[in-house]
C-alpha cells in the first residue's frame, strides 16, 4: 500500500456521541466527496437527534492535500460545525498535516495527539 492510496473508514460510538474515523492518502477535489459521504453517513444519527458531535480522527496515514482539496475540506468542516461538530481530536498526524488542518479550519476546535488514548482523554474531558 502506498502513502497516496486513499483510505476512509468511519463508525459511530453512540454511547459517547463520537464519530471515530480514519482517513489517509492523497485525495483530489472530486474524490474527497467520497470521504465526506462516509463521515456524513456515520454521524447521521447524531445530526438527526441534534446532538453535539465529537470526532476522533486517525491520521496515521494522512498526507497534506493540494490547496484546492484542502480548501474544500475547510468548507466541509465549517458546514460540519453548523450541524453540530463540537470538537475534534486527531492522532498520528504528520506536522505538515497539522499545519494544513489549522490553516483551512481555524474556527474548528481541534487538538492533535501522538496516541489514541491521549486523544480520547482530551475529547471526553469536561463532558
Amino acid at each position: 500500500m502506498s502513502t497516496t492510496d486513499r483510505i476512509v473508514t468511519a463508525q459511530l460510538d453512540e454511547a459517547h456521541d463520537e464519530l471515530h474515523y480514519r482517513c489517509g492518502g492523497l485525495w483530489d477535489v472530486q474524490s474527497i466527496d467520497e470521504l465526506f459521504a462516509c463521515l456524513n453517513e456515520a454521524c447521521l444519527p447524531l445530526v438527526k437527534q441534534r446532538k453535539a458531535i465529537y470526532s476522533l480522527g486517525d491520521f496515521t496515514t494522512a498526507v497534506p492535500q493540494d490547496r484546492e482539496t484542502a480548501e474544500k475540506i475547510g468548507d466541509y468542516l465549517r458546514t460540519a460545525k453548523q450541524f453540530g461538530l463540537n470538537r475534534t481530536a486527531i492522532y498520528g498526524a504528520p506536522v505538515l498535516m497539522r499545519m494544513q488542518y489549522k490553516r483551512v479550519a481555524p474556527d474548528v476546535i481541534v487538538e492533535f495527539f501522538d496516541t489514541k488514548p491521549e486523544a480520547l482523554q482530551w475529547l471526553r474531558a469536561d463532558r
